[in-house]
């Protein structure tokens, strides 16, 4: 194999995937808008397609939870309508006489308004209660929406930060693999040097360019994924800011405000309020429901000559009240309360499930999270110790006292380090968010209005 025709094979590509490389870098970082954490949770609550049908949940649950839809308001109707005969007739009478009428021509027509109105019934009053408290299930019903999608969000946000850090520190490893190269091949083109250092850089580089673009494409794969989620131009570009705080939080604070605020524990109380319902509907059904009801109706009727009656009419205006009493209804009730209580222990069982599991997930999430700060400094102190060993081996690789493969692992040693503690800083910030929407304070921590 010619070693300077490999090299200057390579050289045209080599010097294409650089260039690119190092101006991607800059475009990445300029002319952008920086789209801060709480900025992206906004623009979710506006946008996303989630929420929004969320909202339109709430907004039936509202409209179902008012006295009209459980008729409370009186009801009216009119009716009317006329009807023509054309036929024959024939009477006979005892004292034998009789009535014929041929091909006779009679006309009615009558009309009435009607109107019904419940005066009491305990059943659909309590029905009106009930429906309130699905109305207060639906806002949690959309709080556990939006929680779940501002975690996505939030998860999705710091895999960018971490994709976008990740970025940079190749762009760094290409600017050091490019210096590497230009020495080793000044070396090599004043006998200082062996062909091998040349090729091998070259190799180092082209491999940090290749990774350097796969970090680009799974940036910008996130990047359409978020804005999937805000709703907003798919290829709509932006930075983020990828400094990370994190929160002061402690363990039986988090496990407190879990057990009071939690969003699966107050959908599972607030559906078992909603059963006991049932069995206050079931009591107001014994109960009798009292209707009034009123009309006024108007006929009249033109019957041929020769019918008994050849004209009449008839008005007026009737009102009475009813009484609906179901006493017995063969036991139907009494199996629907027996059942009613037996869902609710159900739900009682299942509320102390949720419970202990909670305080499980909370517990492990705690421990992972005093792990990942452990880790966290302990990265930082890594990374400490390969930037030293880095820049000491690059002074030494100047003067000539370390090889060029000696460089290159100090220079991965660097390049593992950094993504290591990048990975570390955005893992434990992950964590933290889930302790955080574990206890229901995920929102509040993130300043979004509730």
């Amino acid at each position: 194999m010619n070693l300077d025709n490999l090299s200057q094979g390579l050289k045209p590509v080599l010097q294409y995937m650089i260039v690119l490389g190092l101006l991607m870098t800059t475009l990445v970082g300029w002319s952008q808008p920086v789209m801060t954490p709480d900025e992206a949770v906004r623009i979710a609550i506006e946008n996303n397609y989630g929420i929004q049908m969320a909202e339109r949940d709430i907004q039936i649950a509202a409209n179902n939870a008012t006295k009209t839809a459980l008729g409370y308001q009186p009801t009216i109707s009119a009716t009317g309508g006329p009807s023509l005969n054309l036929g024959s007739s024939t009477q006979k009478f005892g004292n034998g006489g009789e009535n014929k009428v041929s091909n006779a021509f009679s006309y009615r027509a009558n009309a009435s308004v009607d109107a019904n109105y419940v005066l009491y019934d305990e059943a659909r009053a309590t029905s009106l209660e009930q429906l309130r408290e699905v109305l207060n299930l639906s806002n949690l019903q959309l709080r556990q929406t939006v929680e779940l999608n501002v975690l996505q969000i939030i998860s999705l946000y710091y895999e960018i930060a971490k994709l976008t850090s990740n970025l940079d520190v190749l762009a760094q490893t290409i600017d050091l693999s490019n210096d590497r190269l230009e020495r080793v091949q000044y070396q090599f083109d004043y006998g200082q040097g062996i062909g091998l250092d040349v090729l091998n850089a070259k190799v180092d580089v082209q491999r940090d360019s290749i990774n350097y673009f796969n970090t680009l494409q799974l940036l910008e794969n996130a990047k359409r994924d978020l804005n999937v989620l805000l709703a907003t131009d798919l290829n709509a570009d932006f930075q983020v800011d990828t400094t990370v705080v994190y929160s002061d939080i402690q363990f039986e604070s988090l496990v407190n405000d879990a057990m009071a605020q939690n969003i699966d524990l107050l959908l599972l109380a607030k559906n078992y309020d909603i059963t006991t319902y049932d069995l206050k509907v079931i009591e107001g059904e014994r109960k009798p429901r009292v209707s009034a009801n009123g009309s006024y109706a108007f006929s009249f009727q033109d019957n041929p000559p020769g019918s008994f009656s050849t004209f009449s009419t008839s008005r007026g205006l009737n009102l009475g009240a009813t009484v609906n009493w179901n006493i017995f209804d063969g036991g139907l009730r009494k199996v629907r309360e027996q059942n009613t209580q037996i869902s609710l222990e159900t739900q009682r069982l299942q509320q102390d499930q949720v419970e202990l599991q909670l305080r499980r997930d909370i517990t492990n999430a705690w421990e992972a999270y005093q792990t990942a700060l452990f880790i966290l400094k302990s990265e930082e102190v890594n990374l400490e110790t390969s930037y030293a060993n880095f820049d000491r081996t690059e002074e030494r690789f100047n003067i000539g006292q370390v090889t060029s493969v000696e460089f290159r692992q100090a220079q991965l040693n660097l390049l593992n380090a950094s993504v290591s503690y990048n990975n570390a800083k955005y893992d434990a910030k992950l964590i933290e968010l889930q302790l955080q929407q574990m206890a229901g304070n995920i929102l509040s921590a993130l300043e979004v209005e509730q």
